[in-house]
């Protein structure tokens, strides 16, 4: 497909509408210059308020006109104190509706329903109008934004779209900034935060790839929905013989009716993140496709058994979240809202988290922390919420057998993580006191091959999936055992001892004959040797990055050595550092880094123990675990703690997507050595993976350490879990990329740098270097420092001064590496400013004499008018706001100028220096009939080519030249008269008054003109445009 078929209009934003329109929604196109088109009085409006009060008058027919008006004053005038507050109180107020009196019944205080969830397709109660190039005013100026796609429900910006062409290097990337451009979310006011209060879902879409996020996603959460459920992938009406592609399957399972209102009223949350900021949170593809599945077989089962089953969600992919999705769920489905729900859990941040959002989840929450107490709260029929805290229950309560308890069949019982051991005691118990009810089992990691007790999968989402998804990070294990025997004390501290081979050994109990396997891990030489192992390896691969290690310790003794060690190394590295002066680290940070010890404790621990078994204390050393370093929480907690060392405590259910590393060296298997390993699998930004680092050589027997789990299972876990060295053959394969890219554009030595640069003149050709280039740089941030990627720092370099070379002179800013780890920027920036290249500085301006001699110096004339024709466009980009008809004719000539002398360089480069001069001198040689040449001439110039069409004004007659010449006085003495207002620019009564009289004007001075009659709307919008980007000129 050709380059102008892949435009972003045509092959992204039209096939976008179309398929709306197939599943029913309306569609307008809307006008950059008549707001009415997009039914709307005025730019400043966000809401569709006709639409909003005929949907009012369908969903409530009792409601009177002036009660819809303060009802739609009680959405559009919201409390909150900040942006994120106020998204949240809109959602609660399309939730949880309003009220008024019904005048027609009497009654004082009926519900008002913004939207009826529970006839979502309705034409008769909902309108879903989608419209196109939705121009709204940046409030406080004449600028505007012009979002792609606007999605509304009943009047309501619900949802919007940006699009961009896949033939653009980042376009998922690009759309990003867009939307957090028009919802100020880049720290200025460049934006419209109203129409972000109603949003509930923003896209970003170039087809063939299509996320999804929320007003608080990053980069990295903007994901595909790969699953149309409950529709199957057949049922998408593409258009004609198409093939169906990821925009496809994201509007069908997001945007068909009932799954939209379906995702706003139960799969739409706020809760703190791990860095205790307020987020809002949409369900991924598989939550919601679980959750519809877990309904339906609760509505067609006949038997606790065929309703129930298992859901294997892999670790990180937010099965704690599709828990509380169920419960939501079931609290709006009028057959399911009667159950009573049963939470078995050992999840702390879960327990937080339902405590925060007991209001949307709808039900009361009763937290069983007791064997007693969850014991009372079973017994009642009441539709509430269990949760049994197991990790508060004692082992000598759960050997108690439970009487029968409740013998009801409208009972959900959701276990967490039910392979665990406190779960098979209880698990019998609720068999015996709930007999009837219906039990589900999330995990996850894989079931036992052997396992029987739940009965069938309800849904799989497996690692390799989520990894794929973008959901989790993949896992890089580097084993630090060796493989033959140690012959002594020496050889034992270069390379440690495969414990986990040892295990069953009868012939190998002793290590070096003198430890047992446990006591060799505890041993304080051991763990000296260890601890300035692991923190070698996080100073040189972890730290740089500013991410987080855990420590695994095989016990509590061990873990409070490993402590004393760690903080004696970092106390020499920091001594190191400081001497030898390394730049590269940060040591003002290493110096604030603290190492710290969670442990459980037992009332009979000695003294030594308290300072690191304090669970008061251990809250604390999380929360700053979980910050990133240099952050403070609102607790005055700083993320200062950057290594914690455990035992058995948060190898489950800790989410900290700050940690990028976990050093094991205790013997674990099975689903405990899944569910630790995942700790570092969250997605961070940069964080291009996770690495678990083994000192006991579990590792090394992956496949044994994993075998109670189906083969196929295992080779899933395999494809994602990978050694490091395959990192390396991942590196070696981009690096190849990267030469084959050169040699097809003929390319044979990358030090040739201005023939890199040469052909990337091309913006196709940039991008397709840039993904390539990504790559690169993605691999060497994974294999940095190791002495295998020291063979590709040169390349690294070359390929990293290739790409500044060209963002320079191309004026092309994706091609910074800004946005590159911080041990590949640290290198490539060290080498560029040794080039005399400060890749902090912006390209040049076009006028500054540095420009002209950087010119003048270019090697060869098509990089001389390279440079030229990029720095005069960027030029013209830049002021166009400015004097809009001069630098149209700019534009006008640069573009004949590229087309008479294409490939004639020389000829080239000599004429874009004469244009560059016209361009500096702008207007200084034109008649200015008395005008100021920068504030007052634009405006003649704008009404010169919109009424008469011509480029110069000698082309007219003299009564042309006097009526023109005078209507621009008149209009240009009363704009200056009105913008002189104060808050002029955040007056919308004052500028649509000066817009009607500069339109009555226009009509008036040019009555026999049909183009201005049929564009007066239009004229008089760029005439108020063009004051406000010249509104100090003008008024000063």
């Amino acid at each position: 497909m050709d380059r102008i078929a892949l435009n972003e209009f045509e092959y992204v934003e039209e096939p976008f509408l179309r398929q709306l329109e197939r599943l029913g929604w309306r569609i307008v196109h809307g006008d950059k210059y008549d707001a009415s088109v997009s039914l709307r009085e005025g730019f400043n409006e966000v809401i569709i308020e006709s639409e909003l009060r005929e949907a009012l008058k369908r969903i409530n027919p009792w409601i009177e006109e002036d009660q819809i008006s303060e009802v739609i004053h009680e959405i559009t005038v919201p409390q909150g104190n900040s942006f994120i507050e106020v998204n949240k109180e809109i959602l609660e107020l399309l939730l949880e509706n309003t009220s008024a009196e019904n005048r027609k019944t009497g009654e004082k205080s009926e519900t008002v329903r913004f939207i009826d969830f529970k006839n979502p397709a309705n034409k008769s109660f909902n309108s879903f109008l989608a419209v196109s190039q939705f121009k709204v005013n940046i409030p406080g100026t004449e600028r505007h934004i012009i979002p792609d796609i606007v999605l509304f429900v009943n009047g309501l910006p619900l949802g919007i779209v940006e699009c961009k062409s896949p033939y653009i290097a980042d376009p998922i990337g690009e759309a990003v900034i867009q939307l957090m451009r028009y919802s100020n979310r880049r720290g200025e006011k460049e934006g419209n935060e109203k129409l972000f209060w109603y949003n509930q879902i923003m896209i970003a879409t170039s087809r063939q790839t299509a996320g999804y996020s929320t007003i608080t996603g990053e980069f990295e959460h903007f994901i595909e929905w790969k699953d149309p459920y409950p529709f199957k992938l057949s049922d998408i009406d593409t258009e004609g013989s198409e093939s169906v592609n990821s925009q496809h399957v994201l509007i069908q399972g997001m945007f068909s009716k009932e799954n939209f209102l379906n995702i706003i009223q139960s799969f739409t949350i706020f809760q703190e993140n791990t860095k205790g900021r307020l987020i809002k949170i949409v369900p991924r593809y598989q939550q919601y496709r679980t959750v519809l599945k877990i309904v339906e077989r609760l509505k067609s089962g006949k038997s606790p058994q065929e309703k129930g089953g298992i859901v294997w969600h892999t670790q990180g992919s937010g099965k704690s979240l599709t828990m509380m999705f169920v419960v939501r769920k079931m609290y709006n489905d009028s057959e399911l809202s009667k159950y009573k729900i049963v939470f078995v859990t050992d999840r702390k941040d879960l327990e937080k988290q339902l405590k925060n959002t007991t209001k949307s989840i709808g039900y009361t929450v009763n937290l069983a922390h007791r064997i007693d107490k969850l014991k009372e709260y079973l017994k009642t029929n009441t539709p509430d919420l269990v949760m049994g805290m197991i990790h508060k229950f004692h082992e000598h309560e759960l050997m108690q057998v439970f009487p029968e308890l409740n013998t009801s069949k409208n009972i959900l019982v959701m276990i967490d993580e039910a392979h665990r051991s406190q779960y098979k005691l209880l698990g019998a118990n609720l068999e015996k006191g709930l007999p009837n009810a219906t039990k589900i089992a999330f995990t996850g990691t894989p079931i036992e091959r052997t396992e029987t007790t739940f009965g069938e999968y309800i849904d799989k989402y497996s690692i390799r999936q989520a990894v794929d998804d973008g959901v989790t990070v993949e896992i890089i294990y580097e084993g630090r055992t060796h493989t033959g025997e140690i012959s002594d004390k020496e050889a034992m501290n270069k390379r440690f001892e495969d414990v986990f081979s040892n295990l069953d050994d009868e012939t190998r109990k002793n290590i070096l004959g003198r430890y047992t396997w446990k006591a060799y891990l505890e041993a304080e030489e051991t763990i000296k040797d260890k601890s300035y192992d692991m923190l070698e390896h996080y100073l040189a691969h972890i730290f740089p990055n500013g991410f987080k290690a855990q420590v695994v310790a095989v016990s509590r003794v061990a873990a409070m050595r490993y402590k004393e060690e760690f903080d004696k190394a970092l106390r020499e590295k920091i001594a190191e550092f400081k001497m030898k002066g390394n730049a590269k680290i940060d040591i003002a940070q290493l110096e604030k880094l603290r190492v710290a010890v969670v442990i459980s404790g037992s009332p009979n621990d000695p003294p030594e123990y308290h300072k690191y078994t304090d669970e008061q204390e251990h809250e604390k050393i999380i929360e700053s675990f979980k910050l990133p370093f240099g952050k403070t929480s609102d607790n005055d907690i700083s993320g200062d703690v950057g290594i914690i060392i455990v035992q058995s405590m948060l190898l489950t259910g800790f989410d900290a997507p700050v940690e990028q590393v976990m050093y094991l060296d205790d013997v674990i298997k099975e689903h405990t050595l899944l569910q630790a390993i995942a700790r570092v699998n969250r997605i961070e930004h940069n964080k291009s993976c996770g690495f678990v680092v083994d000192y006991v050589g579990v590792a090394r027997h992956l496949r044994e350490a994993l075998a109670v789990f189906d083969a196929k299972d295992v080779e899933e876990i395999l494809k994602v879990v990978k050694s490091d060295d395959r990192d390396i053959d991942d590196l070696k394969y981009s690096y190849l990329q990267m030469q084959e890219f050169f040699k097809k554009y003929d390319i044979a030595d990358i030090n040739d740098i201005d023939a890199c640069v040469d052909i990337l003149a091309d913006e196709e050709t940039r991008n397709e270097f840039l993904s390539f280039f990504k790559a690169f740089t993605k691999n060497m941030d994974k294999v940095l420092p190791k002495k295998e990627a020291l063979a590709y720092v040169h390349a690294l370099k070359t390929f990293g001064f290739i790409s500044q070379t060209a963002r320079n002179r191309y004026r092309d800013e994706k091609l910074s590496i800004k946005d590159a780890s911080k041990k590949v920027r640290d290198i490539v920036d060290e080498y560029l400013i040794s080039k005399g290249v400060d890749p902090k500085i912006p390209p040049l301006p076009i006028f500054s004499e540095k420009f002209k001699a950087k010119i003048n110096q270019e090697k060869s004339d098509k990089a001389k008018a390279e440079e030229l024709k990029h720095a005069i466009e960027e030029h013209i980009k830049g002021h166009q706001e400015e004097d809009p008809e001069l630098y149209e004719r700019f534009s006008e000539k640069l573009d004949r100028l590229l087309r008479e002398y294409k490939e004639n360089w020389e000829m080239l480069a000599k004429e874009l220096e004469k244009l560059m001069e016209e361009i500096r001198m702008g207007r200084a040689e034109e008649e200015t009939f008395g005008f100021d040449r920068k504030a007052e001439m634009p405006f003649l110039g704008l009404l010169k080519k919109e009424v008469f069409g011509v480029k110069n004004i000698s082309d007219l007659n003299e009564k042309q030249i006097e009526l023109l010449v005078q209507t621009t006085k008149d209009i240009l003495e009363r704009v200056k008269s009105e913008i002189r207002l104060v808050d002029f620019w955040g007056n919308y009564s004052a500028q649509k008054k000066l817009k009607g009289y500069i339109a009555s004007h226009l009509l008036t001075a040019f009555k026999d003109n049909r183009t201005i009659f049929k564009n007066r709307a239009m004229l008089s919008q760029k005439i108020l445009e063009l004051a406000f980007h010249l509104h100090e000129d003008l008024t000063g």
